[in-house]
């Protein structure tokens, strides 16, 4: 039986990372500053995050029997991330995501998950009953009945399940069954609770919401409005740092994996959302994919530095 402290269940998707100026309009054809081809996926972006942060971590996934699977397992070695449990799929190819990128650091997306939807569930089943851990973190860029499999059996070995309920569109209610807390921004909060979210009290009031729906705890991220942590009724507010922000890509993966690493270490979920929010915050005020997320002694340098 091995023993890990996060396990990540997620996506792996090679990136089109397109920077424009402005986003252009339907019908439009513009020009791109730069055009890069970068690793990503919201699993791998986590994994890699928990990884840089020294945690004993485990990722599940899968990519395509194509050149780009194959660049996308070679990546996640560099980080040091284990490739044992990643299947290469026989159905579909590796997972692909367009992405264009403003002048301000925001962006928009498209892609198809391919391989990411193909995950068999007594391939998940197996996996899990050869491990421990103390944390499973995932996101929603797999398919459905693999998502809820995995939480369900989280659940049953007494794992903490940190759901990070992105992207949006491919939310559904059932997960909030099996969730010990769950990390909206604020377009997820307003997908799972109807609830427009743009300060600390309208982010209360969905964050009972959830906890009417079934989690107990959640984390409502409002970018550079800061976080709301939800604990079973209590409540702490946590203001974002102030960055100048260079690429939003990741932001949430970032602090998603670092918030499951410093949970596994503090076992406190306020001082947790403190420390991945400094990570997220490292890492959007550069430019660039996985190879900017920062690393645990980044983020203790920052700290020492600021606080």
């Amino acid at each position: 039986m091995n023993t890990y402290d996060v396990v990540v269940f997620g996506s792996i998707n090679l990136d089109v990372v397109t920077h424009v100026k402005d986003y252009p309009h339907y019908g439009d054809s513009v020009l791109a500053k730069k055009i890069e081809t970068i690793p990503g996926g919201k699993g791998a972006n986590q994994a890699i995050t928990v990884a840089k942060q020294g945690s004993q971590m485990l990722f599940i996934s899968s990519v395509g029997k194509d050149s780009s699977g194959k660049q996308m397992l070679q990546n996640l070695q560099s980080y040091g991330v284990g490739t044992d449990k990643i299947l290469l799929s026989e159905e579909s190819g590796t997972g692909m995501y367009v992405i264009f990128v403003d002048e301000h650091g925001e962006n928009t997306m498209a892609g198809s998950l391919g391989a990411n939807l193909t995950i068999p569930l007594d391939y998940i089943q197996e996996t899990m009953s050869k491990i421990e851990a103390k944390i499973l973190l995932l996101q929603m860029e797999t398919s459905p009945e693999a998502i809820i499999k995995v939480m369900q059996l989280a659940k049953e070995k007494g794992m903490f399940v940190i759901l990070d309920p992105a992207p949006a569109g491919a939310y559904f209610p059932e997960v909030l069954k099996y969730a010990d807390v769950i990390t909206p921004n604020q377009q997820e909060t307003q997908m799972i609770t109807g609830i427009h979210v743009d300060n600390q009290e309208s982010a209360l009031l969905a964050a009972k919401k959830i906890e009417e729906l079934g989690v107990k705890n959640c984390i409502i991220k409002m970018g550079s409005k800061g976080n709301l942590v939800y604990q079973s009724g209590q409540t702490t507010y946590i203001p974002s740092i102030k960055v100048k922000a260079l690429n939003t890509v990741g932001a949430g993966d970032t602090f998603a994996g670092a918030l499951a690493s410093q949970y596994v270490k503090t076992n406190d979920l306020v001082e947790a959302v403190k420390y991945a929010n400094i990570a997220a915050g490292i890492k959007v005020s550069r430019n660039g994919g996985q190879e900017v997320i920062p690393t645990y002694q980044e983020v203790i340098d920052y700290m020492n530095e600021k606080y």
